[in-house]
């Protein structure tokens, strides 16, 4: 087996297959594609756009290893770190050792590219042992957080959608129920398409506001953020809250299909430190997106501390038994497991990771 370094030119075609080997799920839609890989790899606003690493036998492609160079804001400082996604094993190369050694190539040459350390959050539980064995660690869980509008689809899928209507009305009443307890509160609320993202005045100064509440932050400027809402054939929403026509809230959303249900996905929540009521009417807003679109879910990924912070049970979100892990590993020795450990520090949503 050789490991080098990956060259799109020579290789697109090969890693594009892997893909759909390694994550069916996707198959038919624009993530398995050329665009989307060109848009997410050679694309990212930055030097280098990403790094790549392949494991060959032959000419044969059989993993599949990289990281986009994404800017974390630590204490002040802005480093350089490695969000590790899209790792690949063929099906025939599984078990003989090929990702840990995949692992330990890649991320000793990213260490060699002065990256402070690797984070990353595996769709796939069976990965994780691997990933230990060279080095990461598991900081903290981060459950998948569900709510619901309507049981039509779930049920469907279970063989037993005769109980709808009556788990609907129920569903209705909850939510309902809810709606009455949320905080009605005087913030304005306005939703842009992603495009529009250059239309949206003062969000830039909203961004470094809240980079500088935070410990750990990712760096999310006006950039970054036109790249990132960029992904071919993806439709996402930008919800911004306002007090006196300055922006103290954001979130964005998008409409995925998760076991058959049609959702809506929280990328990013974030509210200024005194404007943490402004959620209240964020939640109730993207409610009514989702019903007038017919989506039967909301759905945010968030570590049991800021489940807590955003008042997630409070606003109708139930804990659900899929959960990712944020792992991490510490190329540079520059911060102290100890601080990473602290999900108080981290402020983390899907806007870091994939779509899922």
């Amino acid at each position: 087996m050789k490991l080098s370094v990956f060259k799109k030119e020579n290789d697109i075609n090969q890693q594009r297959a892997l893909f759909k080997e390694c994550f069916p799920e996707n198959n038919g839609t624009s993530v398995e594609k050329k665009d989307h890989y060109l848009w997410k790899f050679h694309s990212f606003p930055s030097t280098p756009t990403s790094y790549e690493y392949g494991a060959y036998i032959k000419e044969k492609l059989i993993g599949y290893y990289a990281a986009l160079p994404y800017e974390y804001i630590i204490d002040g400082k802005m480093i350089k770190v490695g969000m590790v996604c899209n790792v690949m094993t063929g099906l025939e190369a599984r078990g003989k050792g090929v990702f840990t050694k995949m692992g330990a190539y890649s991320t000793d040459s990213m260490k060699d590219e002065e990256l402070e350390f690797t984070i990353g959050y595996p769709i796939r539980p069976e990965v994780i042992p691997g990933h230990i064995k060279v080095g990461w660690e598991k900081l903290f869980a981060l459950p998948l957080y569900i709510k619901f509008l309507s049981s039509k689809s779930l049920l469907k899928k279970k063989k037993i959608n005769f109980l709808y209507p009556i788990i609907d009305l129920c569903l209705v009443s909850y939510n309902y129920l809810i709606g009455l307890l949320q905080y009605k509160n005087k913030y304005d609320i306005q939703i842009y398409n992603s495009k529009e993202i250059s239309d949206i005045r003062g969000l830039d100064l909203f961004l470094q506001k809240w980079i500088s509440e935070q410990e750990i932050a990712l760096n999310k400027k006006i950039e970054f953020l036109k790249w990132r809402l960029g992904a071919p054939g993806k439709n996402y929403k930008i919800i911004i809250a306002k007090d006196s026509n300055e922006i103290i809230g954001l979130c964005i959303v998008s409409e995925i299909i998760k076991e058959n249900v049609p959702s809506l996905a929280i990328l990013d929540l974030s509210c200024l430190k005194y404007h943490k009521k402004a959620e209240d009417s964020i939640f109730s807003e993207i409610e009514s997106y989702a019903r007038d679109n017919k989506l039967e879910a909301i759905m945010i990924m968030a570590s049991s501390y800021f489940s807590k912070r955003y008042s997630l049970v409070k606003n109708g979100f139930i804990k659900s038994p899929h959960k990712f892990w944020l792992i991490v590993k510490n190329l540079n020795k520059n911060y102290s497991m100890a601080f990473l450990r602290n999900e108080k520090n981290w402020h983390l949503t899907w806007i870091d990771s994939d779509d899922l």
